[in-house]
């Protein structure tokens, strides 16, 4: 059987947990291959803090949840496994550098990126150290698990698709930083950026090009995959007189084609969100960092409401029911109803949020500034 032939019965395999978290799980950044961000539903307007486990450090990186067990890096370089009933530790391991990039969990292991330039994959039950893959400059991406393979990309340029078993390589790219995560579809491609402001698709099982996409600025953030488009956000080349571009974009999954974009002195910091025919996502814009969170049409980007936030949104919003969550650089949770817009709830953390809620059981999960992370139920 040929490598491609044995890659789509692969395929065919993880299409049964590919559209979503498998069950109550979360199992990557944003809960899925589409990073959709898509949740159960919670009691979003009475969220209160259950517990807070203190980690130490800066947690940046955002959770994975799979089997009652939350896995998580801190800006000290652990990597930890906490009780999702309340933060209990399980096992910390460590690495040699900061872990902003957030675990994918799969099969029994653990992935994750450091800035001590590897990526990483850990026993889930024990921490214990499996394989590591080392590449030139920090990985602060989050790893991509797809199909039995793992793919992320490094500052060094590289983007690379190992074995997940092993960490063999099978697959490697050239381009500029990657600091922003990978998303994928089930027809079996693979979407990224780089800070260079290049936006490609390749085929995942041999790395080989489909098409690739110019924008003006850089890549920070993961793609969101739709059943009709791809969906980036861009980051402004400067914030000090910050030129006009591009900084929100639909491609045609399909050929590259550019179906809309969202134009003017922004970046977007995070990756959208979606459900029917809406379109989730907050702006930052010139050097006062002025905010705003949007909904436009998905079809065709037509602005539906806007209102203003209170300070930049890192944080990917997940959709839960009627309801985006979100953190914030004001140190608050946010829960925003999706229809108009408004805040109908939140909760002060008192330290910035970085971190991308993921949504378990009824629960929310995000890590904070202030070295802890947070659950609300």
């Amino acid at each position: 059987m040929g490598a491609k032939s044995h890659f789509w019965i692969l395929i065919a395999g993880f299409v049964l947990v590919a559209g979503g978290a498998a069950g109550d799980d979360w199992p990557m950044l944003r809960g899925d291959i589409h990073r959709s961000g898509t949740a159960g539903t919670v009691s979003a307007a009475s969220l209160e803090v259950a517990w807070a486990a203190e980690l130490g450090s800066s947690v940046d990186s955002s959770p994975a949840v799979v089997d009652g067990k939350i896995f998580v890096g801190t800006a000290d370089g652990a990597v930890f496994c906490l009780d999702e009933a309340d933060g209990a530790v399980i096992w910390e391991a460590q690495t040699d550098g900061c872990v902003v990039s957030s675990p994918a969990v799969h099969d029994g292991t653990v992935y994750v990126g450091s800035v001590d330039r590897c990526l990483y994959a850990f026993d889930a039950q024990s921490g214990n150290m499996l394989w590591r893959v080392r590449t030139w400059r920090p990985v602060v991406a989050s790893p991509l698990v797809f199909a039995g393979r793992v793919y992320f990309g490094s500052m060094d340029g590289s983007f690379k698709c190992v074995e997940a078993g092993t960490g063999k390589p099978v697959w490697e790219q050239q381009g500029g930083p990657v600091s922003g995560a990978a998303a994928a579809d089930e027809a079996g491609v693979v979407y990224y950026g780089d800070e260079d402001g290049n936006f490609r698709a390749r085929d995942a099982a041999t790395g080989t090009k489909i098409w690739t996409a110019k924008v003006t600025g850089g890549v920070v953030t993961a793609p969101l995959v739709t059943d009709t488009a791809v969906v980036v956000g861009v980051m402004s080349p400067t914030a000090l007189r910050a030129p006009k571009i591009k900084y929100l974009l639909a491609f045609d999954k399909s050929s590259g084609r550019e179906l809309w974009a969202k134009t003017g002195q922004s970046s977007v910091l995070h990756t959208a969100a979606a459900d029917d025919d809406t379109l989730y996502y907050a702006t930052v814009s010139g050097y006062t960092s002025a905010t705003a969170l949007f909904a436009v049409r998905l079809s065709d980007g037509k602005e539906l409401w806007k209102v203003s936030l209170g300070g930049v949104a890192d944080s990917s919003p997940a959709l839960s029911g009627r309801y985006l969550l979100f953190g914030n650089h004001d140190s608050r949770f946010h829960v925003v109803d999706k229809s108009n817009g408004r805040n109908v709830r939140s909760i002060n953390i008192g330290a910035k949020l970085y971190s991308s809620p993921a949504v378990v059981d009824g629960r929310v999960y995000f890590g904070a500034a202030d070295g802890k992370l947070y659950c609300l139920k």
